[in-house]
């Protein structure tokens, strides 16, 4: 028997939890998985850090508040999931 498009949903979110569990991010916060993902997306497309600039420029982030961008980049150093270069106010951020 054929699986049901709800059949199909299921099995993905499951995958995606799979996925969350073994990345260490089924914890974060929806803000803090933005940030990631949002991070993860620019990566793609640079080889050097990424900026506070190209954060903040980005579709997913853009509304975001500033003040919940900063907490959030620290809140993922503190995880291990973002590393942070370049001196304190020029500072680049990659995904661990």
């Amino acid at each position: 028997m054929a699986e049901s498009a709800i059949q199909k949903l299921a099995r993905l979110f499951q995958s995606i939890r799979d996925l969350e569990t073994e990345l260490g991010t089924g914890t974060l916060s929806k803000s803090e998985k933005t940030l990631f993902t949002s991070i993860a997306d620019i990566s793609k497309n640079k080889k050097e850090g990424i900026t506070i600039e190209d954060i903040m420029a980005h579709c997913e982030t853009e509304s975001m508040p500033v003040p919940t961008i900063y907490k959030c980049l620290r809140d993922l150093q503190q995880k291990g999931l973002l590393e942070r270069g370049g001196p304190p106010r020029a500072s680049t951020y990659k995904i661990a």
